[in-house]
């Protein structure tokens, strides 16, 4: 396709613009793809962050990305699929960014939790830490929350060490909690 002929681009499919773009890597082309999607990423964005500004700014990264990775699309009638997948990657980087950007500073946590209000309440802390080693040792993934809380091992290290993947660990120490609530509740809640 030549200089002369951009002015079809309007006229050419998702996928004719695609293929165009992987031969040539021109800006106008892909403008076209821009223009044709911009709005419609933007409204996903919007739909799944609630936040106009943020979904706009998501929506920009989203297209950048799209111009910078387009060359590896090997099937240009998968465009669609494919841009709305990284806008899914997007929406949820910027949810877990801000995730943790809201969390509470460590202190606070710690004054909260380490300053019992009442002597009943630090009677139950310290029932709840004598039933913990106990607790541990009647459920399996007890292992699991002894290496992580216990020995201090990072998320890194038990993946490799249960030759597991992040989210398997991750999933493993989430139910190991459940687990001990649910054991101490059955065990020494009523007693």
């Amino acid at each position: 396709m030549q200089t002369s002929n951009f002015p079809t681009a309007s006229k050419m499919t998702d996928a004719q613009l695609v293929a165009e773009f992987q031969i040539n890597r021109s800006n106008q082309v892909f403008t076209e793809l821009y223009n044709r999607y911009h709005n419609k990423v933007k409204i996903y964005c919007i739909k799944s962050l609630g936040d106009g500004q943020a979904a706009e700014d998501a929506a920009q990264d989203v297209l950048i990305k799209a111009f910078e990775k387009l060359s590896t699309l090997q099937n240009p009638q998968l465009w669609v699929a494919w841009l709305f997948s990284i806008a899914r990657n997007q929406v949820l980087n910027t949810h877990k960014q801000n995730a943790r950007s809201r969390m509470e500073p460590v202190e606070t946590c710690f004054s909260l939790t380490d300053e019992p209000t009442d002597l009943e309440t630090m009677q139950e802390q310290d029932r709840k830490l004598a039933a913990l080693p106990v607790l541990l040792g009647q459920i399996p993934a007890g292992r699991i929350l002894k290496m992580k809380y216990v020995e201090g091992r990072t998320i890194e290290n038990l993946c490799q060490t249960l030759q597991m993947n992040e989210s398997a660990v991750k999933m493993r120490l989430l139910r190991a909690r459940q687990s001990v609530v649910q054991l101490y509740e059955r065990q020494y809640a009523r007693a």
